[in-house]
Formats: structure tokens, sequence, C-alpha cells
């Protein structure tokens, strides 16, 4: 718990998820007070859930670790989405072949254009579902969504119409390469 008058747990989640999107990977951390086993914070988890959601897996940390939130930076998504497979294909390879693809993001307070080319791992698509492998941090962040509407010149109402999951979170090594997180 923190200190102070209103003491809180110290828990600290993964990144949000965007509002409509669906997720099986969230992920977070949290501080104990004593050592306790993955297996009974698993169980214990569980047992205190409702029955939609569930504890995909639970593993003890070094203390002095970074938070999930700190280490996390791709996620990825997949989005049901009905295309011909060749009209797919080729605005894939289109976006690839871009040296930059610029999209307006927009928040409250501002307004500013960021080149998602170099946020993008790989995009596919196979059976009725494009892939995405997305990285994401501070002042580099873009949603699939706005994306996918621009690759694939969607109209806004298309754009609401789609089912976004969050498959998978990684984190990138200082090599660059990109690992599970769990």
């Amino acid at each position: 718990m923190s200190s102070g008058f209103s003491p809180q747990p110290k828990v600290s989640f993964g990144p949000p998820l965007a509002v409509g999107y669906t997720s099986n990977c969230e992920i977070f951390d949290m501080e104990m007070f004593r050592r306790i086993g993955a297996d009974e914070v698993e169980k214990s988890l569980s047992l205190s859930m409702p029955s939609a959601l569930g504890i995909i897996s639970a593993s003890s940390v070094l203390i002095i670790s970074k938070s999930v939130d700190l280490i996390v930076n791709a996620a990825k998504y997949s989005v049901e989405m009905s295309l011909q497979n060749e009209v797919a294909q080729i605005k894939i390879k289109d976006f690839f072949s871009a040296k930059e693809f610029l999209i307006e993001r927009i928040t409250d307070k501002s307004r500013r254009t960021i080149d998602v080319r170099p946020l993008m791992v790989y995009m596919k698509y196979a059976d009725g579902k494009i892939e995405i492998l997305l990285r994401f941090g501070p002042k580099k962040t873009a949603k699939p969504d706005i994306i996918i509407q621009k690759v694939f010149n969607l109209s806004d109402d298309e754009k609401s119409e789609l089912i976004i999951n969050r498959d998978q979170f990684f984190y990138e090594t200082a090599n660059g390469e990109l690992r599970e997180t769990m």
C-alpha cells in the first residue's frame, strides 16, 4: 500500500485499451506486502473476478524491475475486415513501400501529424483479418483503426464498424529484438 492520508494498493496497469476495442492480453503488476507465489496470486485473482474475465498467467518479478507500463512498447492487433485478398495485399505493399505514412493525431489539447511507418513492424491480411504489430511510446502512438482507415481508404462509418482486438504485448530490447511479455 502507498503511504499517506489515503493509502492505495501499489498496482501498475499496462497501456490503456482504446474505447471500443477488445482484448485478451491486459497486463498489470502489483507490489505485495509479503511474498506470495505466482500460483497463489493467480488462484486468488481468478476466484474474485467476474466469470467473463480470466487470468492467463501470473509470474513473480524482482521488486527492482520497471513497472509493466514502462517496459511494454509494442502490441499485436487483429481486425476483422472483409477485403479482396489482392486488394489487401496491394494496399499493404503500398504502405510498406512508402518512405513515410502520415496521419493526423488529434487529442483534446493538440493536433499534430505523425509518421506511423516506423511504428509498424508488420501488417498482413488473411482469412478475413488484418493482423498488425505496432510500436508505441511517448509522442509516438497511433490507434490501429486510424491507420487502417487511411491505408484502406475507409469512411468514418466503415471505420466505426471495425472489430479490433489487442492480442498480445511485446517489448523491444536494446538491440531491436521484439519479445513477448508473457
